[in-house]
């Protein structure tokens, strides 16, 4: 989107360039096949260069313009969602599994946040509260976290189960399927940007009471 920009602006600048320079010609070519005096010598020089200075005006105009594009475009890729998020367990152990959810922002701009946990029990969705389930908003302001957090038990028990019964049958087939999550995170800022993760999974490993993301996906390499 910038470098299209970029080629429009200097295709227009070489337009109104030429233009000068075709109706220098002309000025030139019509003093001169009237007739060659001294007056006109000094009329076709004064021509000539406020032509070129308005020329060189121009050129600077379009450099100064450019010099400030890049030094915003760079002002933006630095300040502008500059956000992360953590996960982080807990150390009760084989209790509830709380995990805290936290969303750092760096930038000068108050950063508003919505996060999808879609939670599956083997395959089988269960609900989570609306921090996690992309219904509540998350109001981040400039240079500070916000943390909330949800925990394992309550998932695991509607659909019947604890998290005893989860670690006993943690097995190698099924560890990637017993507590899964697809995380989506949107972020917005004051002044209309935006930014959406690409849905990331991770699973819970109970033997190691820790959730491991996948870092690979078989999708969203098109050309």
């Amino acid at each position: 989107m910038q470098s299209n920009k970029i080629l429009k602006e200097k295709k227009i600048v070489i337009y109104i360039i030429v233009l000068l320079i075709v109706l220098s010609a002309f000025y030139i070519f019509f003093k001169l096949s009237c007739g060659e005096t001294e007056k006109d010598i000094l009329e076709i020089g004064t021509f000539v260069v406020l032509t070129l200075t308005l020329i060189a005006l121009i050129f600077y105009a379009y450099y100064t313009n450019q010099l400030a594009s890049i030094a915003q475009a760079r002002w933006e890729r630095e300040n502008v969602l500059n956000a992360t998020y953590e996960m982080a367990g807990t150390d009760d152990i084989g209790r509830a599994g709380r995990t805290l959810f936290r969303i750092t922002n760096r930038s000068p701009f108050i950063i508003r946040a919505k996060i999808w946990c879609e939670f599956k029990i083997y395959d089988s969705p269960v609900e989570v509260k609306d921090e996690f389930n992309g219904t509540n908003i998350w109001l981040v302001f400039p240079q500070q976290m916000s943390q909330g957090w949800f925990e394992i038990a309550p998932l695991l028990a509607q659909k019947g189960k604890t998290v005893q019964q989860m670690k006993e049958e943690y097995a190698s087939d099924n560890r990637t399927t017993q507590l899964t999550m697809d995380l989506t995170i949107e972020f917005r800022d004051e002044i209309g940007n935006r930014k959406r993760l690409p849905t990331r999974r991770h699973y819970f490993a109970f033997n190691d009471w820790r959730w491991i993301p996948v870092l690979t996906v078989s999708h969203g390499w098109e050309e």
